[in-house]
């Protein structure tokens, strides 16, 4: 139990964040936990181990001096600023007393890889916030194909504007990968992304070369689940760093079961979840948005940490990313920082930036935005205005 490890002196304790982490966390303390405190509205109110999530506005009233909270966030650089207005005693970082947590006391629906996994996040990101001379990655995702098995049009990715996708081919994947990896120090995990990283025939060719890095921690493949695995590729597979995160279509992905199955014999790390948080965000348009605006839908947006990398640049989103491949937006130097750009640049433009110009062109991405139907399919490519 981490009571003691974590300093929590009474029982007037709370756990701010109502993700995996958070949820593991409950159930390996010997103190009474009083709530769970999330931004997302839509986690508010929901129950786990007896334990109900409460908004900060709830939190608000409910905390007084002897008040203690625990981080459990990755993203703890959005969360210090919240925490710290609140009316508590203390709070500590989970992450900086995880050293190689084993999942112990599991009493999520998870398995206990997956929450070693999901523990060793945020250990890493907690430890490098505290130490400002490490530039450490909690993930980026990398653009490898813009073909996709599905054409699902309200996908976030965009994929369902690409009127002729294409692969990004394997040099010039490398190229940005090592242009990537010589400006951090340490990144815990590469999101191979799309599109279906399985229509990119070389996948297997990029897993092996990402592997070799002893700079990247994991390698997670997020996929439909419609295409099968090569079965000779056992090694690559289930490698230790690679991971599968699949995700469920049902009737429009026919070989989700023969994937699943095959990841089992061969003992590879995976997830499978059902398509989940859809919202309305894929649209394009320019909202002639103020100042004051984008930088309000860049706080509020739950999308602003999926580093992604494309093209010789990263961008702080997928939408930006996309946007601009699909020259759906206006070209901005603002929106991006190029691979090679060195360490301080890196630095500035993951945590010290308010907003990116593509803002003005997004719909918002807000954790209390309602969700949608998932998956709903488009015949054709969707138009879209192109300003290049």
């Amino acid at each position: 139990m981490y009571s003691e490890t974590l300093g929590l002196t009474g029982s007037n304790v709370y756990i701010y964040g109502f993700g995996l982490t958070g949820k593991w966390l409950s159930g390996n303390l010997d103190c009474h936990v009083r709530g769970f405190i999330d931004t997302d509205e839509k986690k508010v109110g929901r129950t786990f181990n007896g334990i109900k999530v409460l908004s900060l506005e709830q939190a608000k009233k409910t905390l007084d001096g002897d008040s203690q909270i625990v981080v459990t966030v990755v993203d703890i650089q959005d969360v210090v600023p919240i925490v710290e207005a609140l009316p508590h005693k203390d709070w500590v970082p989970l992450g900086i007393y995880l050293n190689e947590t084993k999942a112990l006391n599991n009493n999520t629906e998870e398995s206990d890889s997956y929450i070693e996994y999901a523990l060793k996040v945020v250990e890493g990101c907690h430890k490098a916030y505290f130490l400002k001379d490490v530039l450490y990655l909690r993930s980026i995702d990398i653009v490898i194909t813009e073909k996709c098995s599905l054409r699902c049009k309200d996908c976030s990715n965009l994929m369902q504007y690409y009127e002729a996708p294409v692969d990004i081919t394997f040099n010039e994947i490398v190229m940005d990968f090592e242009k990537l990896v010589s400006s951090v120090d340490h990144i815990y995990e590469i999101r191979l992304i799309g599109g279906e990283p399985f229509m990119n025939k070389d996948i297997y060719k990029i897993l092996r070369h990402m592997i070799e890095s002893p700079k990247v921690s994991s390698i997670v493949i997020y996929s439909n689940a419609s295409i099968p695995v090569k079965m000779g590729e056992v090694d690559t597979i289930r490698h230790p760093k690679v991971v599968f995160s699949l995700t469920d279509y049902g009737d429009l992905s026919k070989n989700t079961s023969k994937v699943v199955q095959s990841l089992k014999d061969i003992g590879a790390t995976f997830r499978l979840q059902p398509p989940m948080n859809w919202t309305d965000s894929s649209e394009i348009q320019d909202y002639n948005r103020t100042k004051d605006e984008v930088e309000k839908l860049f706080a509020d947006c739950c999308g602003k940490n999926l580093l992604t990398a494309t093209n010789g640049k990263l961008y702080r989103c997928p939408f930006a990313a996309n946007a601009e491949r699909l020259q759906a937006i206006p070209r901005d130097p603002a929106n991006s920082v190029l691979l090679d750009a060195g360490r301080d640049a890196f630095r500035r433009y993951t945590t010290s930036i308010n907003y990116i110009p593509a803002c003005n062109f997004c719909k918002g991405r807000s954790f209390g935005a309602p969700e949608i139907e998932p998956a709903i399919q488009s015949e054709q490519p969707i138009p879209y205005r192109k300003y290049i």
